[in-house]
């Protein structure tokens, strides 16, 4: 009997066939045959496994398609040590990764993202405003153009030995994706379909026992000689009366003689019967994809095909996606092989919902300001049939102009935006044998791809109503070629070697239009519709990159392997070239001894220095065009005065770790230690107003980064029948900042939209959370003033919004022909500033502004006075609350921990005597992000706190309630 047993752990990846005498199993005794593994290396080339020096560890496909996950990066959270995953806060959004944690201030700190050799530009479409928690949208970044259905594995380059070969574009590692392809002298044809639907689940509590207004007594208004009792609309408050169903008052839907079921009819003052959750509808995703495999001769061709359809929870929103791919190998001759790809994404999304502190966001009118008496059912009917607006916010009674507040439904069905994005990238290349030993690969990779964003407010909305359209373009493409030499000599040693050069044009474009003034037309859609001269602005820029690299590595009784590379970049962004070597080297000491408990042991150390570089244009100093004086061109100064000298950031990293596998496989584990130093950080110096500029950009300052990574794989239980494997991966890493420049002592990276900020502060973690906190005496009791309320202190850090560590604990059970995985995801530490929990409480929205009774009878808070005497002062609930906004930030801080259910999956091979010609037919059901515990805030997932994959996180401005999602699939193989 045969098994395969293959570990999903990285790098502690050694297959092995296990032949066991079924008649002969007394002692375990089993004969095991070691295959030498290959796992996917920097610039797509394959290695044996033992040979690399660095950590790389692989997740293989199949756990990424069997939940279907629609983003491929976000199916790595848990999956791999050392790498830190934020999904999404919004359909279709952009995911945050970091991998060994930040080391640019003010750079990107995303990893690269490889497909089959071709760098994508990850890049994510969404404003300052709205990484900040301020309203935007988020349009998605490229691992959402990847087709998870055609993913073979991915493998995580984490540091700088790994990823040195990519120089200044691998500094912050690099995650290949290797695509499937067509086996030699197979042909197949795979079908699979699935269905998912989405709940939401996870949102802040809203408290049940008062509605609208500022009194807890109504207005009286006399409407055709006849008294009625009315709310006051015109406040988006919470702190109207109780709850009575023997109090009846006119809603704000009773004035519209056209609705006449409802014109002057009482009602009881009652919570809602359709809350806040009937809002929001089950969203669906339709997923299908099929693909073609096809062996002719030498030739081997896959062809590819997928679509997805979601509706989203949030109603009016939709995303499209179509994904073609293709890809080839040719051996044209003996010599000379050919191979490449391409694919096609085209994406187009329908009101993607707006996240934040705007207008626009549902998060917002739902869960800091509002009315709780309000009835969704009501607010459906948004508008009278001339297309005015119905808002229950009026300014008055007897005028329907909205105050403060749209009414959701006009926002989600007049307040649209569009988005449209075709995306193509691939690679062609070829390899010539000029001898055995001696072989030339050359290699063309490209990256193109156009985006055009709409947006939108409607005639009859609170804001100014304007049409904006912009598009962007963007193409970057490499040559690369390699001259291969590999050898064996003096039966012993092993030479692996190559020396490559190549060239990189990337080209970025956008063009945009803005209304001005209004619009001239309701329900016309055009810059030319503005009212004053639209606003234009285009930008242009292009960057080149001249490489040259090359790599030794020496091997001796495959047990004994040293590696070194180097690469020298030369920017058209920078005026110095830039040399990025590293040196590896591993020793398999389990070659040395034959043991029954041992399978496989190496130790490994590596030194790397990779780079970040910066944007074009930080070179010189340009003065930019503004619009024309009176038909006279105009031109001002940036405010940011630019450095000739400017260079690249520069990361130095060491690292050593451990593999072994015991007892015949059935444990394995992979530790590594890892110090990295980033130098010359590129940061914004504040200079002297009257130099006519605000800032200047500089290099200066140190980021550390150091930490453990470890994964652990056991099988405790392995039998013909039935088998229990476990992954566990952990993560730790120690975030520093060394220094800025000179004397600087921190750097505000933004501002949330209402008090708090965000700055990187020397001698402490990246991203550090700053507002007022508590005060406290001698004995750690909070102080309390004089008017009954929290002394706030002066502004200081509140916290950091990295997390302290990160792990991941995955079981797989196979019984026979069914198999059932899930995935466990830990967060400890970290925290985040909630925009929604402050105003909520202001407002009166939220549970807590009137639990225990606080309404009726005010609170005592706990504390001393300033001569340590006990308070006893009693404020009123509404002074309490209002105090979350004005006082002490620290109210709104969370930690950011949580415990995750992150995906349960469960399937089922039908047997071959019941699935006739097919090949294979698997029926599944998957569910994803089901539980979370150890919240610190019930009402907020720290993940949905934070908007895009940048530098800005931890800025919570108007949240999306958190899902799950539930749903089978069909996967038929011919």
């Amino acid at each position: 009997m045969k098994k395969l047993t293959t570990s999903v752990l990285a790098v502690v990846l050694t297959s092995s066939f296990v032949t066991v005498d079924a008649q002969k199993v007394k002692k375990d005794s089993a004969k095991t045959t070691e295959i030498e593994g290959v796992v996917m290396t920097a610039l797509g080339i394959k290695r044996e496994k033992k040979a690399i020096g660095y950590a790389a560890q692989e997740v293989k496909g199949d756990v990424i398609s069997s939940a279907n996950q629609q983003n491929a990066l976000s199916a790595l959270s848990g999956n791999v040590a050392g790498v830190q995953v934020t999904a999404p806060s919004s359909m279709g959004g952009s995911s945050r990764i970091l991998v060994r944690g930040a080391g640019s201030v003010t750079g990107d700190n995303r990893p690269l993202i490889v497909v089959d050799g071709v760098p994508l530009d990850n890049g994510n479409y969404n404003s300052s405003n709205a990484q900040r928690g301020a309203g935007g949208r988020d349009y998605g970044d490229a691992t959402a153009d990847i087709n998870p259905d055609d993913i073979e594995s991915v493998t995580v380059l984490k540091g700088g030995p790994a990823a040195a070969l990519y120089g200044n574009r691998g500094g912050n590692g690099v995650i290949l994706y290797t695509t499937k392809s067509a086996k030699r002298g197979r042909t197949e044809l795979n079908f699979k379909t699935g269905i998912s639907v989405e709940k939401i689940y996870l949102y802040p509590n809203l408290q049940k026992l008062y509605g609208g207004g500022s009194s807890d007594t109504f207005e009286k208004v006399n409407i055709n000689g006849v008294d009625y009792n009315i709310a006051d609309y015109a406040t988006d408050e919470s702190w109207g009366p109780k709850y009575d169903a023997n109090l009846m008052y006119l809603p704000w839907y009773a004035f519209d003689p056209e609705f006449k079921s409802d014109y002057l009819k009482l009602v009881p003052w009652v919570s809602p019967k359709h809350d806040v959750d009937s809002f929001f509808k089950t969203g669906v995703t339709y997923s299908n994809s099929f693909s073609v495999s096809k062996s002719f001769s030498d030739t081997n061709v896959r062809l590819s095909y997928s679509n997805n359809k979601t509706e989203g929870i949030v109603p009016n929103s939709e995303l499209k996606k179509n994904n073609l791919s293709f890809n080839f190998n040719s051996k044209l001759s003996d010599d000379l092989k050919v191979d490449g790809g391409l694919n096609y994404v085209l994406t187009e999304g329908y009101n993607r919902p707006e996240q934040g502190y705007s207008g626009n966001s549902v998060g917002q009118k739902f869960f800091q300001w509002g009315q709780r008496q309000l009835d969704m059912s009501k607010l459906r009917d948004y508008k009278l049939a001339n297309g005015t607006q119905r808002s229950w916010n009026r300014s008055s009674w007897d005028n329907a102009r909205p105050e403060y507040s749209d009414n959701p439904y006009w926002i989600i069905n007049e307040n649209i935006s569009t988005d449209k994005r075709h995306r193509f990238f691939g690679n062609v290349g070829l390899t010539y044998n000029i001898t055995d030993k001696l072989y030339f690969v050359g290699k063309a990779y490209g990256d193109m791809y156009t985006l055009r964003v709409t947006d939108r407010v409607a005639v009859g909305s609170k804001e100014e109503p304007f049409f904006s359209d912009i598009q962007r373009t963007l193409s970057d493409y490499i040559y690369e070629g390699r001259l291969h030499f590999d050898t064996k000599f003096a039966s012993d040693f092993s030479l692996n070697s190559f020396i490559g050069a190549s060239r990189r044009n990337a080209r970025y474009n956008s063009v945009s239009g803005t209304t001005v003034g209004g619009l001239v037309q309701a329900n016309y859609y055009s810059l030319a519709n503005s009212v004053e001269v639209p606003r234009a602005n285009n930008y242009e820029s292009w960057r080149r990159t001249n490489s040259v690299f090359g790599l030794v590595s020496l091997g001796f009784k495959d047990m004994l392997f040293v590696e070194a590379t180097g690469r020298n970049d030369w920017f058209s962004t920078t005026k110095a070239p830039v040399f990025y070597p590293s040196i590896t080297g591993s020793f398999v000491f389990s070659s040395l001894f034959k043991s029954s408990w041992l399978s496989y042991g190496k130790i490994r150390a590596g030194w790397a220095k990779a780079g970040n570089d910066t944007d074009p244009y930080r070179l010189e100093t340009y003065a930019d065009v503004r619009t024309t004086f009176q038909g006279s061109p105009r031109y001002s100064n940036p405010n940011t005065f630019n450095d000739p000298n400017l260079k690249p950031e520069v990361k130095v990293t060491k690292e050593v770790g451990i593999e072994m596998r015991l007892l015949k496989n059935r444990i394995g584990f992979d530790v590594t230690l890892y110090d990295a130093i980033t130098d010359d950080l590129i940061t914004p110096l504040a200079v002297d107003p009257a130099t006519g500029f605000a800032y200047k950009f500089i290099n200066g300052g140190r980021m550390q980064n150091k930490g453990i990574e470890a994964s652990v794989t056991v099988t405790p239980i392995k039998s013909s029948n039935f088998s229990w494997d476990i992954t566990w991966n952990f993560a730790k890493n120690n975030n520093k900042l060394l220094s800025l420049y000179e004397d600087v002592k921190n750097y505000q990276i933004t501002t949330a939209p209402f008090r708090a900020k965000l700055y990187a502060v020397v001698g402490e973690t990246f991203g550090q959370i700053w507002g007022t906190d508590y005060t406290y005496d001698a004995n750690g009791n909070k102080i309390i003033r004089a008017d009954g309320l929290y002394k706030e202190s002066n502004i200081k850090s509140l916290g950091s919004v990295i997390p302290d560590y990160n792990m991941g604990f995955r079981n797989n059970f196979r019984y026979k022909n069914f198999n059932l995985s899930f995935l466990v995801d830990i967060q400890k530490g970290g925290k985040y500033f909630s925009t929604s929990h402050m105003w909520g409480m202001y407002s009166g929205m939220l549970e807590e502004s009137a639990a225990n009774g606080i309404r009726e009878n005010g609170i005592v808070l706990k504390g001393v006075l300033e001569d340590g005497s006990v308070n006893t002062k009693n404020v009123t609930a509404e002074t309490y609350a209002k105090a979350f906004y004005n006082t002490v930030d620290a109210q709104n801080v969370f930690d950011a921990s949580y415990i995750k259910l992150r995906d349960v999956t469960l399937s089922y091979d039908l047997p071959k005597n019941v699935i006739g010609p097919f090949k294979g037919v698997t029926v599944g059901a998957f569910a994803r992000n089901l539980f979370a515990w150890g919240l610190d805030w019930k009402g907020m997932d720290p993940e949905m706190a934070s908007y895009g994959s940048g530098n800005v996180q931890g800025i919570e401005g108007g949240s999306l309630p958190s899902t799950r999602t539930y749903g089978v699939n069909l996967q038929v193989k011919f």
